[in-house]
């Protein structure tokens, strides 16, 4: 990708005073090279997050941050048990505080399977928060509604390579 694109979604998560990020199927542990590679990028992610005001939400049902270095107060597996009753209730308590609040969504390659989870919820939240702005990343499903595009920005790229793309990027 262009360093102007790079330049544009870091302004945008500069400015954020909140950040919600899907993890999708295709962030799945299996389709990296190997669990230390996974480890590597994601510990890389928890750093960069470590001051943000931030909530995870993903669609894998094996729950795959609890090996990771990010807080697990701030991910939400609502599909893992029911033990996540209580992180699903404090994610739509944050999610609610996002209202008129500059907020980006990163949404990283999710599909069809489970779209009530985060993926038809961003998009709604995209239309009614006017200071929100969206990235949706997915080599396979990454259009996205004509009501909600000038606030979005759809980028066709697999999701693992485009946050390995960034980690070069910052260097």
């Amino acid at each position: 990708m262009e360093n102007t694109f790079w330049e544009k979604f870091l302004q945008n998560y500069n400015d954020a005073q909140m950040l919600v990020i899907g993890f999708g199927r295709q962030l799945h542990k299996s389709q990296f090279e190997s669990e230390a590679a996974m480890s590597e990028l994601m510990d890389f992610y928890s750093k960069c997050l470590d001051k943000k005001n931030y909530f995870i939400i993903t669609s894998h049902k094996e729950g795959c941050f609890k090996d990771s270095k990010f807080n697990l107060k701030r991910v939400c597996n609502p599909l893992d048990s029911s033990e996540e009753q209580g992180q699903w209730e404090l994610y739509n308590k944050w999610l609610s505080a996002t209202l008129n609040k500059k907020l980006m969504i990163v949404e990283l390659g999710e599909d069809f399977n489970n779209p009530n989870v985060f993926r038809w919820p961003f998009e709604k939240i995209v239309f009614i928060n006017q200071k929100s702005k969206m990235y949706r990343v997915s080599d396979k499903f990454y259009q996205l509604p004509e009501n909600i595009g000038e606030r979005a920005v759809s980028v066709p790229e697999n999701a693992i390579r485009f946050l390995i793309e960034l980690r070069e990027y910052l260097g």
